[in-house]
């Protein structure tokens, strides 16, 4: 333990300099390209509070004390009883009631590096007529000493199963794995981005645009991981980078189609264009938008159904020759059970071989979402500056679900394994109808 006069607790950078750069040349009159480059950072408060010096021993220290049943009330140590008229006043107050054995302590980096993302694009763009555009780009982040919490106080080496861990651990008076913010993690996303874009000519205009990505990290966010935590973060010559993995919200392919489309019916239209009056108000100037999304699913993990270790976590391996999305590929069994298999579980104290911690993480990607949001609008004139909108609107017009990742990841029990139990935004996945009439004036 070393003192310290910082009346700071740490030290932060004040000299972080984030420039930004862009530029546009044009090489023929329809053809000109784009690109960008910036540094942009984060600060302490972009995770929430953190972790909370001032909870630490002796600032903060929790007493806990329980009712035996229902029909009883809360017995103190003193042997009073906790009602409503003696409150707290029975709780005896003194070092001596602290014991310390076990303490949990929050921390963070001393020398904290500030979070900070490199974002970077290049775009080429040609007009292939007056009213159609064609665009490709390229787009990627990396991000560098994100704050991860893989906690401190941690075992140092690969255990047999059925060893105590916390007989291993550097400070075997405080509690494992405690809370502990270190600035090392980072993430790299890169994705090609074409575009084909029709601007509104004939009463239709339309815009489609597919990403094709990847994104992959050694950062766990503390508020938003759904994959995996860290398997070994003190394990010398494994640590995080170890368990360098998708992102949470990786999804490989997204596509999008969205236009508008003035239907080509009534006066002055194609079909019944001799239409007026009454006529023309019911069957004229109706007009169509859609948003169709097809993108993949985000990622997931498997992990050993069998533990290997008394300390770390541990990945499925992937069985050579098996394809992991084999068989019904479905809600009751979306990945293939036979694709995975438990690693070899540690033989040895200290043991050098990593194997017993299993293979790379997240293996799989869940169901990705299909979906149609189509809308139908007419306005009726009154005068000239009074109208009437009408709208129908169907959002999931064709009532697809957008099912969640596999609830069941034991690909020992195949009665089960890659089972499917609920839809990843459940509220608002059924289709629903919409109607409106306004009023403008």
């Amino acid at each position: 333990m070393t003192c310290s006069n910082n009346l700071a607790l740490g030290n932060a950078q004040d000299t972080n300099f984030a420039p930004r750069v862009g530029f546009a040349y044009r090489f023929t009159p329809k053809l000109v390209a784009r690109g960008g480059y910036g540094i942009f950072y984060g600060a302490l408060g972009s995770i929430g509070y953190g972790p909370d010096i001032g909870n630490n021993y002796p600032f903060l220290y929790d007493l806990y004390y329980f009712n035996p049943d229902a029909a009883h009330p809360i017995a103190f140590p003193n042997g009073s009883l906790g009602t409503l008229e003696t409150g707290l006043s029975a709780i005896n107050f003194s070092p001596s009631q602290v014991d310390a054995e076990g303490l949990s302590l929050a921390g963070r980096q001393y020398n904290y590096i500030t979070p900070y993302f490199e974002d970077y694009n290049i775009a080429i763009q040609w007009e292939v007529s007056p009213n159609q555009t064609f665009a490709v780009s390229y787009v990627g982040n990396q991000g560098h000493h994100q704050g991860e919490f893989a906690g401190t106080n941690n075992p140092t080496e690969i255990l047999p199963p059925g060893l105590n861990p916390q007989n291993y651990v550097p400070f075997q008076d405080f509690a494992r794995g405690s809370s502990y913010e270190a600035t090392d993690g980072n993430t790299y996303y890169n994705a090609l981005q074409p575009s084909f874009e029709r601007r509104f000519s004939s009463g239709f205009t339309f815009l489609a645009n597919y990403t094709w990505s990847h994104c992959r990290s050694d950062w766990r966010s503390p508020a938003l991981s759904t994959t995996s935590g860290y398997r070994a973060p003190d394990l010398p010559g494994f640590g995080i980078k170890a368990d360098y993995e998708y992102c949470d919200a990786d999804v490989p392919n997204l596509f999008h189609f969205s236009g508008l489309y003035t239907l080509p019916i009534g006066n002055g239209q194609h079909f019944l264009h001799d239409s007026k009056g009454v006529v023309n108000q019911v069957i004229g100037g109706w007009k169509i938008n859609w948003i169709m999304t097809l993108e993949d699913g985000m990622p997931f993990n498997i992990g050993c159904p069998i533990g290997t270790t008394a300390d770390f976590g541990c990945n499925a391996l992937l069985v050579p020759g098996q394809n992991i999305y084999g068989g019904p590929h479905n809600v009751n069994q979306w990945i293939n059970p036979a694709a995975f298999a438990n690693p070899a579980v540690a033989t040895s104290v200290g043991q050098t071989n990593f194997a017993p911690l299993g293979g790379a993480s997240t293996q799989a990607h869940g169901p990705g979402e299909h979906r149609l949001d189509f809308s139908l609008f007419k306005e009726f004139p009154v005068s000239e500056s009074k109208r009437f909108e009408f709208r129908a609107e169907f959002f999931n017009l064709t009532n697809t679900p957008w099912f969640a990742n596999p609830a069941y990841t034991d690909f020992t029990n195949t009665a089960t394994f890659g089972q499917i139990t609920s839809l990843r935004d459940g509220a608002n996945d059924p289709r629903e109808i919409q109607l409106a009439l306004k009023f403008y004036f």
